[in-house]
């Protein structure tokens, strides 16, 4: 790939443009309607060691890359000249490979979208697609801006779940050293020291004895197995789309598990609807463009069944309808058929967003406040047991002693 640079006809204005000829890169260059004076070899394109690095990227990356694309770009900057003056600001080094290569996709004549696409590690469906739409309607700017407040109310969701997942791991982890502590070491040295000396073991510590033995031959079996069943279940998802189906199905029946799950594809799928909906995209193409960033195979299904009859003439909340667990709850169906009499789908996708990310939110901590309260009724159930076992053993040698 060689590097050129250019200078607009009748202006001052210069660039740079990648190409594996002369010829191409005036090909390139009039598709984008520049007609150049000037053009000049300045060299090759080395980027191909930052395309390599971009792909190790993650999705991490993506959140403050937007927030430094949409400040230039929304203050009125061409988009190929804030990537371009991205490229020298950008401190992270991250960040600057990424600058780069949207760059040099952008010269050759791609779609900021169509560039994001060819990195998927790092932009997301829930990202390319309202890029995509809102370069055709124009709007880009205002859909950035949508974009970077999603991902931040999911970054700060993350954090708040890791936060509060915290103190329950650690108690588990503190509760269980304290019982593998307790089992396999203090008692067994405790029943060793009451058998010299003529002493028997209560009832409580017998069965915690009994109980210390099978978690010694148990444990490594049942660790063992839980392993082999999920690659068994990996696998299967992996190699079979019925595989996928049924463990998607099966997720969706947890107890509180499968109530987060369709929540969090409900506000997904409702929030992009709403981007794409106020970007000017009809219903129908926002529908195809959204079906992608659905998980969960069941709800995806269903939702190509709504779409196609969303197709048919069919309106949405008739489409939904459906036998069994639908993805929109009946609060959501409530406020879309408010949108669909008034017009304004985008403002009721928005609603449905607003209220279902509000109860998500609520699952959430009621979930880490059972996992913490089950991990200290466990530590304390545990310890209480092991103390009274060993305590009650103790006393009842010693009343041996006394009589």
């Amino acid at each position: 790939m060689l590097k050129f640079k250019y200078k607009v006809a009748g202006s001052s204005k210069e660039g740079f443009i990648f190409a594996d000829s002369k010829s191409k890169a005036i090909t390139l260059l009039n598709r984008q309607g520049i007609q150049v004076s000037i053009l000049t070899l300045v060299g090759r394109d080395n980027s191909n060691s930052v395309v390599d690095n971009v792909k190790k990227l993650n999705a991490k990356v993506a959140l403050p890359f937007l927030q430094r694309l949409v400040q230039l770009h929304g203050a009125g900057m061409p988009l190929g000249d804030t990537l371009k003056v991205l490229q020298t600001r950008l401190q992270d080094p991250k960040l600057k490979d990424l600058a780069v290569v949207l760059w040099r996709d952008l010269s050759e004549g791609k779609s900021l979208a169509s560039a994001m696409k060819s990195y998927p590690n790092v932009f997301g469906d829930d990202i390319v697609y309202p890029i995509e739409a809102a370069e055709v309607t124009g709007n880009l700017a205002p859909v950035l801006s949508e974009i970077i407040r999603l991902l931040t109310e999911r970054e700060h969701l993350k954090k708040k779940i890791i936060s509060g997942m915290t103190y329950p791991v650690v108690v588990s982890c503190v509760a269980i050293f304290v019982v593998i502590f307790f089992l396999f070491f203090l008692l067994p040295r405790i029943e060793s020291m009451l058998t010299a000396m003529g002493g028997t073991m209560t009832l409580p510590a017998r069965i915690l004895i009994g109980c210390s033995n099978a978690l010694l031959y148990g444990l490594p079996v049942a660790i063992v197995g839980t392993l082999g069943l999920t690659f068994g279940i990996n696998q299967w998802r992996k190699r079979s789309e019925s595989g996928v189906l049924k463990t998607d199905m099966f997720l969706l029946k947890i107890p509180f598990i499968g109530s987060i799950v369709r929540y969090t594809e409900i506000c997904r799928v409702s929030n992009l609807l709403s981007t794409l909906l106020g970007s000017g995209v009809n219903l129908t193409e926002a529908m195809r463009l959204t079906e992608r960033s659905i998980h969960n195979l069941y709800f995806r299904q269903q939702y190509q069944e709504a779409r196609g009859k969303i197709n048919d003439g069919v309106a949405l909340t008739t489409a939904f309808k459906v036998k069994g667990l639908s993805l929109f709850t009946e609060l959501a169906m409530d406020i879309l058929v408010v949108g669909e009499n008034t017009g304004n789908m985008s403002s009721s996708f928005q609603e449905v967003y607003r209220l279902h990310n509000q109860d998500l939110d609520t699952k959430f901590n009621r979930l880490t406040g059972l996992i913490t309260s089950g991990a200290l009724g466990f530590a304390f159930f545990m310890v209480g047991v092991l103390a009274l076992g060993i305590v009650s053993s103790v006393m009842q040698f010693s009343s041996s002693i006394k009589i």
